[in-house]
């Protein structure tokens, strides 16, 4: 029966994704963060989602009559020279190119729904539309996770979708992290009390639920993200309030060994998994020591002989001092590390100008449409870029110590910047054109 009605659904969907691209491009995302295989079981189990929207998006696309204004974008412009880096470090890899390509193949599909992101959505209501997408898939699981967190009293251990690259505790945590100001946003642009109801609801429950994955990255990024709001809030006494609301369910609903695995974070240079983490640092850095240009592809450190060969140089690393690493390869635990073993330091070098651009651009976005003429009616450019840049902000804070570099979720909140960058550089440009035609007709005049 779940089948059946999600097969239903999905079909009605997909008719609804012919009309517009943006709305085809949203339900890609989507099915990429929801995983709709591992809600059914029977028939609807094998089919590829996230392909069939895919292609919707290219055909709806190609053959949409008004396509919006592209220009030159610095996040577009890295991003692509990025991909195609993966590529000539997957062509170059150090390890058994039938293991890297798969990678690079997971990653190409990823890059191509960034591409068509930042090609298509500009409008206030398409960037609405791809913020549901999100919600509704990494938000809904939130939630339900958040639900159960609380119906057994705080004893649910929460992870993400099996075969997802959400599934582990820590990586799921972050992605909660990163929609929490895209739901407020949301919240700030509903009317509908049922609605706004429904995601403040949505909030509380997934920041139970990063509560109860035991992650100390997410609740580090979570208490950034905490202290932004409240700095930032007009209402800090209701923020205070509702702050204080939450910690008290927290309290009665989590274990001592939660306050014991958090207590960890003060003392991380003698905690065996904070070691590792270093350990496998200085595995990625020697890796890119070794071959400054292309590193040594996806996920060559995993290969064994390769760690192997590594771990036996970590002593010339002493920025941290590690007793010798073990003989289990383990992941590179940042995304920093990660990009710098696997694609070298030119892929480190465009990864950080791509964060780097991203977050620079949105406050160009807030300082441009705060002055006039545009402070009133571009509102919600202002409100959705702030809200992005807290998002980035939690990426880039739990990711220090995840391996996520290649997150869909990252990459969509990327190509989203790049698409309202360059609507916002589409209306200074219209603006100025009609300032000096003005000026123009103007001096004709006199």
């Amino acid at each position: 029966m779940r089948d059946l009605i999600f097969l239903s659904v999905f079909l009605i969907l997909a008719c609804l994704s012919f009309r517009r691209p943006y709305m085809a491009a949203s339900l890609w995302l989507w099915s990429g963060l929801f995983v709709p295989s591992y809600w059914v079981y029977s028939f609807a189990k094998p089919i590829s989602y996230n392909t069939v929207f895919a292609l919707i998006t290219f055909a709806t696309y190609l053959f949409s009559k008004r396509k919006p204004v592209i220009l030159f974008d610095g996040i577009l412009l890295f991003a692509c020279l990025f991909w195609m880096l993966t590529g000539l470090t997957t062509y170059n890899t150090i390890i058994f190119p039938e293991l890297v390509w798969p990678e690079w193949e997971k990653f190409s599909k990823v890059f191509l729904m960034f591409f068509m992101v930042a090609l298509i959505v500009r409008q206030r209501h398409e960037f609405e539309m791809l913020i549901w997408g999100i919600i509704m898939s990494v938000g809904f699981i939130g939630a339900i996770e958040g639900l159960k967190f609380i119906a057994s009293l705080g004893g649910h251990k929460i992870q993400g979708p099996d075969g997802h690259l959400l599934s582990d505790n820590n990586h799921f945590a972050t992605g909660l992290c990163m929609i929490i100001p895209l739901i407020i946003y949301q919240l700030k642009a509903v009317e509908e009390k049922w609605i706004r109801l429904g995601l403040i609801s949505m909030v509380v429950l997934c920041i139970l639920a990063i509560l109860g994955t035991y992650s100390r990255g997410g609740f580090l990024a979570l208490a950034i993200i905490g202290c932004y709001f409240w700095l930032k809030s007009k209402k800090k006494v209701l923020t205070l309030i509702v702050v204080g609301f939450v910690a008290s369910v927290s309290v009665l609903l989590l274990p001592q060994q939660w306050y014991d695995r958090m207590e960890t974070i003060e003392t991380a240079a003698d905690d065996s998994s904070f070691i590792n983490r270093v350990n496998s640092w200085k595995v990625h850095t020697l890796m890119a020591m070794e071959r400054p240009l292309f590193g040594g592809g996806f996920k060559a450190a995993y290969f064994q002989p390769v760690w192997d060969r590594l771990s036996m140089d970590v002593y010339k690393i002493d920025w941290v001092e590690t007793p010798p690493p073990s003989k289990k390869v383990t992941a590179a635990h940042s995304i920093y590390f990660q990009v710098l073993g696997d694609h070298g330091f030119i892929g480190l070098v465009l990864f950080l100008l791509i964060i780097l651009l991203s977050f620079l651009k949105m406050r160009w976005v807030i300082v441009t449409l705060s002055r006039p003429p545009w402070q009133q009616d571009y509102r919600w450019q202002v409100d959705l870029a702030r809200m992005m840049q807290v998002s980035l902000l939690a990426f880039c804070t739990a990711g220090a110590a995840l391996s996520l570099a290649y997150l869909e979720l990252f990459w969509a909140l990327a190509a989203a910047m790049a698409g309202l960058t360059m609507q916002v550089k589409v209306m200074v440009m219209r603006e100025h054109s009609r300032r000096n035609a003005a000026e123009i007709h103007g001096y004709s005049s006199s």
